[in-house]
């Protein structure tokens, strides 16, 4: 049986920084229960480092009980929490002994989104002991489905939570064939549910409801007589949108590349007009890219823009870009989705104003997370805190059963809509 993995292995840690040290023995803890086999969560170390952050280290006991409810969600895994965390609390002993003012653990959370260790220093460290090659593959062949059989020709990479991380130019090999279903049937079925939404617009069709009030303006030249009925519909194409897609690596992760492509394309082909953006640290827009004649021009169109993924995360950065350089890309018109786990690395105050303004601006504004796809998923790392009262639901997004969900969500408009009530919830 291979020994525990250490968490006091690694560099050396400032010794003359004890809450940097404490930051650094809480990734190494992190990236020691992941090698374990733990399924930490996506924001799992964020959320941990603010967890340790509120309770202090002045009691083991509540330190353990924060950072398991953070990094455990699967009871199977507490033995292997529990036996990592004694040697975590050693190191963070020794940490706190060198400082006769202990460590200030305010600083814990605010310094773990930006310490440049942070995740990639494990990824790194995991990488490099495998002989792999690091940072520069993240944009790989699969990035969704990080823990499948890795083929011969197959360069998929792990990606996971950067707030630093830099970000790649798209890989323009071939997608190849994926593992999931076309998401085209589930876009459509998506685009006939938010054009039945009430307010969207209506054009003359043979089984609408009767247009009462062109049936009046006809009888002025019949003496009165009604000789026709007319009706309406809500156009089917009448759906217009805009949809921000996040691309950083703790996207990457939990997505499958094809997927959100294809799903990019058909939803330029099923809408009347659609501007996409792409964004990580920065923003690009892909809308002519996705017109392209199949998805693999798509990716040489990506990278002919120069666009990139698999950086850090800035969602109130790109907001703020669109609202200053692309205003008319929304109105009270426009569908909003936004593609993102909400791991904000930025100002948390730009994205508020940047969802106060999508929120005053569009007509609705869904937020597609690919976290919640998991049943024990809850948003409540900073960025979906932020985010949320600004938005009228937030729903998984992994594969086309999410997007048929959405759908069946939409159609019950008396009903709550949202992750609460996602089909892997209420099935079970």
């Amino acid at each position: 049986m291979p020994p525990d993995p250490d968490p006091d292995a690694g560099d050396d840690l400032p010794p003359s920084d004890p809450t940097v040290r404490v930051r650094s023995a809480l990734v190494r803890f992190v990236g020691a229960l992941r090698t374990e086999g733990v399924e930490v969560p996506a924001d799992g170390s964020l959320v941990a480092a603010e967890a340790l952050a509120a309770v202090g280290l002045d009691d083991r006991s509540r330190a353990r009980t924060a950072l398991r409810a953070a990094l455990v969600s699967r009871p199977g895994d507490v033995a292997t929490f529990d036996r990592l965390f004694d040697r975590f609390w050693r190191r963070v002993t020794d940490a706190t002994d060198d400082r006769p003012g202990g460590v200030d653990t305010a600083s814990l959370d605010g310094g773990f989104a930006s310490d440049v260790a942070g995740d990639d220093a494990v990824d790194r460290e995991t990488d490099d002991a495998a002989g792999g090659d690091g940072p520069q593959s993240v944009a790989s062949r699969r990035l969704g489905d990080v823990d499948a059989p890795v083929r011969e020709d197959d360069a998929a990479t792990r990606a996971r939570y950067s707030p630093t991380g830099s970000s790649a130019r798209v890989d323009t090999e071939s997608l190849g064939a994926s593992a999931i279903a076309d998401p085209t049937p589930a876009v459509r079925a998506l685009t006939d549910a938010l054009a039945s939404l009430p307010g969207r617009r209506r054009a003359s069709a043979s089984d609408g409801r009767p247009d009462v009030r062109r049936a009046m303006r006809r009888t002025h030249a019949t003496g009165g007589v009604v000789m026709e009925v007319p009706r309406l519909a809500r156009r089917s194409d009448a759906v217009r949108g805009l949809v921000l897609v996040d691309v950083s690596r703790s996207v990457l992760d939990t997505v499958d590349r094809e997927f959100l492509v294809c799903v990019l394309r058909a939803l330029t082909d099923e809408w009347r007009t659609v501007r996409t953006f792409l964004f990580d640290t920065d923003v690009t827009e892909v809308t002519a890219a996705l017109r392209a004649e199949s998805p693999d021009a798509t990716l040489r169109e990506f990278d002919r823009l120069e666009a990139a993924w698999g950086g850090g995360t800035r969602i109130g950065h790109a907001l703020t870009t669109i609202r200053d350089h692309a205003p008319d890309a929304v109105d009270r018109e426009t569908v909003v989705l936004v593609v993102s786990d909400g791991l904000e690395t930025g100002d948390l105050s730009s994205l508020e104003d940047g969802m106060t303004w999508l929120d005053r601006r569009a007509r609705r504004v869904f937020w597609l997370n690919p976290l919640a796809a998991s049943t024990a998923y809850e948003p409540t790392c900073r960025g979906m805190v932020t985010a949320r009262p600004h938005v009228d639901g937030v729903f998984a997004f992994a594969e086309p059963a999410d997007l048929f969900d959405l759908a069946r969500q939409l159609r019950h408009r008396q009903r709550p809509v949202g992750y609460e009530h996602d089909w892997r919830r209420t099935d079970r």
